[in-house]
Formats: C-alpha cells, sequence, structure tokens
C-alpha cells in the first residue's frame, strides 16, 4: 500500500467516526477530531501501523471529544486554573 492509499483509508476511517460522532455533537467539525487525536492520542501514544490508527480512531469516545472541544473553547477564552484541569482529565 502506497501513502496516497495510506492517507486515502485513514482519511476514511475519521469520516466514519465523525459521522458516529455526529449523532451526539452535531456541531463537531472534521478538524475537531483531527485536532484531538493530534493533541491527545498521539502525544500519549505511539502509532506503528494501521492497526494502530484504526485501533486509536474508533476507540475514539464522545466525552473525551466535548471534553476536548470544550478545553479548547476554555483555553482561547482565558488562561486559567480550569485549563490545567481538563488537560489532566484529558490526559488521565
Amino acid at each position: 500500500m502506497n501513502f496516497s492509499e495510506l492517507e486515502q483509508v485513514v482519511i476514511n476511517m475519521f469520516d466514519l467516526k465523525l459521522i458516529e460522532l455526529r449523532k451526539e455533537i452535531p456541531s463537531i467539525k472534521f478538524s475537531d477530531v483531527i485536532g484531538y487525536f493530534n493533541n491527545i492520542i498521539l502525544k500519549n501514544n505511539k502509532v506503528i501501523d494501521l492497526n494502530d490508527i484504526a485501533f486509536y480512531i474508533m476507540n475514539i469516545k464522545v466525552n473525551k471529544v466535548c471534553e476536548y472541544i470544550n478545553f479548547l473553547e476554555i483555553s482561547l477564552a482565558n488562561n486559567s486554573n480550569i485549563k490545567l484541569d481538563l488537560e489532566s482529565i484529558l490526559e488521565g
């Protein structure tokens, strides 16, 4: 499998997860899911192959993404202790 095929497979997995997440969070965007994956999942986990990527994408939980979106809104609004608390929750 070449890089462009791999990239398309990963994008399709994110699209499937986005459909699932939109049932609970209608306003969620593709960039929110990608941001959560990059900033939370990849920060704490090692990806070796496509199986790892598929596992992490398909195990994204609605409540964790919701917490991440709230974290982004709070961190953009101000720099407070709430940001540190939410960051520790997301990483735990």
